[in-house]
């Protein structure tokens, strides 16, 4: 399966009109840097679905997977370049220190980390968070009142402080790990942390 779309050069100008599909094109091409290095199934997965989340993103009853996440990190850091080139030198945080770099490494860098800690959950921590999903392009999810109702049942059941209800109540109104940061003014790694904890208790719940 192979992603096509327009090629961009380094002295590309950031506008408002290229932002989104600019995100998409450097983190297709950041998976795909990683595939080169590594036959893990993690990131043959984890391009499918975006691929597949690119493709169907403009389908409003589309439910995107977690993969998505990853490019709304580069829409968010491009997005405040607005104006740019991505050779302009900015300045970024590269393991706590500030740093001067071209726009387009520091997006690199924030897309680089973010999949490596994707990674690492996904080894360490016994869940798959990027599992390959059999949704396919034309599939529509519509869920009876009574299918909510066993959701509403199940999440009472895993018994949520406050923090993790309102994350949960994000993630289920279909936000990205930043835009759920944004909306409960957290950090994106502290969405992510407690995203990982929400699955373990589900995990734990389903299998009791």
């Amino acid at each position: 399966m192979n992603f096509k779309c327009k090629t961009y050069a380094c002295d590309e100008i950031i506008t408002i009109n290229n932002v989104k599909e600019l995100s998409e094109y450097l983190t297709v091409n950041c998976v795909k840097s990683f595939m080169r290095f590594s036959r893990s199934d993690f990131y043959f997965n984890l391009y499918d679905n975006l691929f597949r989340d690119i493709r169907c993103k403009n389908n409003y009853r589309y439910i995107f997977s977690s993969a998505y996440d990853i490019v709304m990190d580069a829409y968010c850091f491009l997005y405040s370049h607005l104006g740019k080139r991505l050779n302009d030198i900015t300045k970024a945080s590269k393991y706590g220190v500030l740093k001067e770099m071209t726009i387009l490494s520091g997006c690199m860098f924030i897309l680089s980390k973010h999949i490596r800690q994707d990674f690492f959950s996904y080894h360490c921590k016994d869940i798959d968070i990027c599992r390959k999903s059999d949704l396919r392009i034309n599939d529509i999810y519509d869920y009876s009142e009574q299918e909510w109702l066993k959701v509403d049942e199940t999440i009472e059941k895993l018994e949520l402080n406050e923090n993790e209800r309102k994350t949960l109540d994000c993630l289920l109104d279909g936000k990205s790990l930043s835009e759920t940061a944004r909306t409960i003014s957290c950090g994106v790694s502290t969405v992510f942390d407690r995203r990982a904890k929400l699955q373990e208790k589900y995990l734990s719940l389903m299998h009791n």
